[in-house]
C-alpha cells in the first residue's frame, strides 16, 4: 500500500477526529511529469481532520515517505528570501547559546545544505541528515557533511559515535513531514546534549486558518501546528518548550525552542509562550467552527481566479505561472485550471524544467521562457516568494506587464511596492 489511513491523533493519541476539508484527489505537489514517459501518476486523497482533544490538524492518511522523498526536487537554496532567513537563524542561534565558536549543529532534513551553510560561516561545526539522496550528494560536493538517511535511531546513534551529541539539533519545515512524532523526539532525546537545545521551525495553522493558506496543504504535510498541541507533546517526551518566536518566511511560521527537563543553562521565555496560547484561544481554534468558516471561504478564492483567469483568456491575454511549488499544484488542481488559463510555467529549479506540472501537466520551462513569450500576466504560485518574484522580473513590468497573487486574497498588481 502506498498510503495509510490515519486512526488518531498522531501526538494525543484522541480518535476524535473531526474531517473539516476535503480538497479532493491530489496527485503528490512534489512530483513532476516526465513529457515522454507514460508512466502512471499517482494520486491520493487529500482531507484534513482536526483532533478535538489536543488541536491538531492533520492529513486524513499518509502517503509512504519514499514515495516522496526518496529524490526530491526542492532546493532550499533557489530562495535569496529563504537564504537570508537562513542567516538571521544562525546568528540568532549563536546569541542564544553564548556567541562560542566551535558549538555542533545538526540539521534534521537538511536538503541541499542552506541553512547549515549559513552556521557554518557563523563558525559552528556542521551536519546534515536528509534521505534524498540527490540533495545531500548536492551538499557533499560542497563540503557540507550530510548523511543520506532518514532520521532513525541508528542515525541518531552513529553521529554520536563518530562526532559526539549535538550542542543544537535544528529541524525546519520537516516537522510537519513526520508521522511518528514521539519517535522523531526519542531520537533527538539520544543525539543531543544535556544542555542543548531543538529548534524547530513550521507553518504557524493559525495562519492557515485566517488567511486562508489552503495551498500550503499536500501530502508532504501530515500536520498543521498550533503551539498548544507541540507544547503538549514535548512534555509527553520528557522535554519542555522554552520559547516561541514567528517570522513571515512560507507565509508565516513559527519557530520553537525546546530543552531536555531540567536544563538550566538556555534560557525560558513563558510569558512569550503564554501569549501564543491566548492568541490561539483567542482566535477560537481550540474548536471544530474556525476550521469550518476557513474551507467554507475555499469555493470563493477558486471562483474568483477561475472568473479572473477565465475574462483574461477571452480577452486573448497570455498568463504565465511563476514557481512550480508544492503550494502552487494544490491551488491549480483544486481550482481545475490546466494550460487553457496559465499556458505554461517558469521555475529556477533544473529539475523542474522540461517536464509537467503533476496533474494538470502544464509544461514548466526556465525563468527565459518570459521573455521569449512575453506574457502579459505572471500568476504567482510561490506568493510567499512573491516581492523577490516581482524584483526578479523587471522586464516584465517594463512592458506593463502584471502579477497575479492569489494568497491570501486575490491580487493583480503591477510591482513589489503593491504587496
Amino acid at each position: 500500500m502506498m498510503f495509510s489511513k490515519v486512526e488518531k491523533c498522531r501526538i494525543c493519541g484522541s480518535s476524535e477526529l473531526t474531517k473539516y476539508l476535503d480538497l479532493g484527489i491530489m496527485p503528490l505537489a512534489n512530483s513532476y511529469v516526465d513529457p515522454k514517459s507514460n508512466e502512471k501518476e499517482n494520486a491520493f486523497p487529500l482531507e484534513v481532520v482536526l483532533c478535538s482533544n489536543c488541536s491538531l490538524s492533520m492529513l486524513s492518511i499518509i502517503v509512504s515517505p519514499e514515495a516522496m522523498f526518496s529524490n526530491y526536487v526542492y532546493h532550499s537554496s533557489i530562495s535569496r528570501t529563504f537564504q537570508n532567513h537562513c542567516l538571521e537563524m544562525a546568528i540568532g542561534v549563536k546569541e542564544r547559546l553564548g556567541g562560542k565558536d566551535g558549538l555542533f549543529v545538526l540539521d534534521i532534513a537538511s536538503n541541499d545544505g542552506c541553512l547549515l551553510r549559513e552556521f557554518r560561516k557563523k563558525g559552528f561545526k556542521v551536519l546534515g541528515v536528509d534521505p534524498a539522496k540527490n540533495l545531500a550528494e548536492k551538499a557533499n560536493k560542497e563540503g557540507i557533511a550530510t548523511i543520506p538517511e532518514f532520521w532513525q535511531e541508528s542515525v541518531a546513534l552513529e553521529i554520536i559515535k563518530k562526532h559526539g551529541k549535538a550542542d543544537a539539533i535544528t529541524a525546519t519545515n520537516v516537522f510537519a513531514h513526520v508521522d511518528d512524532v514521539h519517535g522523531f523526539l526519542g531520537n533527538v532525546l539520544l543525539a543531543l546534549s544535556d544542555e542543548g537545545v531543538l529548534i524547530i521551525e513550521a507553518p504557524y495553522a493559525l495562519n492557515l486558518i485566517k488567511h486562508s493558506e489552503f495551498d500550503t496543504i499536500y501530502h508532504e504535510h501530515l500536520s498543521y501546528f498550533l503551539v498548544k498541541p507541540l507544547k503538549m507533546l514535548f512534555e509527553m517526551n520528557g522535554m519542555e518548550l522554552r520559547d516561541v518566536e514567528e517570522y513571515n518566511i512560507h507565509g508565516g511560521s513559527i519557530r520553537l525552542f525546546a530543552t531536555k527537563k531540567g536544563n538550566t543553562s538556555f534560557a525560558a521565555n513563558p510569558e512569550n509562550i503564554k501569549a501564543f496560547l491566548e492568541l490561539e484561544s483567542r482566535e477560537k481554534l481550540y474548536s471544530a467552527g474556525a476550521y469550518f468558516e476557513f474551507a467554507s471561504k475555499l469555493l470563493d478564492i477558486k471562483i474568483e481566479l477561475l472568473s479572473l483567469l477565465s475574462r483574461l483568456h477571452k480577452e486573448g491575454k497570455m498568463v504565465a505561472g511563476y514557481g512550480a511549488s508544492a503550494k502552487g499544484n494544490t491551488m491549480l488542481n483544486y481550482c481545475g485550471i490546466s494550460s487553457d488559463f496559465v499556458e505554461f510555467i517558469v521555475d529556477e529549479t533544473p529539475e523542474k524544467q522540461n517536464m509537467l506540472y503533476a496533474g494538470n501537466h502544464i509544461p514548466i520551462y526556465p525563468a527565459s521562457e518570459l521573455e521569449k513569450r512575453k506574457p502579459e500576466y505572471i500568476l504567482i504560485l510561490a506568493w510567499n516568494f512573491a516581492k523577490e518574484i516581482i524584483e526578479k522580473t523587471a522586464k516584465h513590468q517594463e512592458r506593463s506587464g502584471k502579477y497575479i497573487v492569489p494568497i491570501p486574497k486575490m491580487r493583480v498588481l503591477s510591482g513589489a511596492e503593491e504587496l
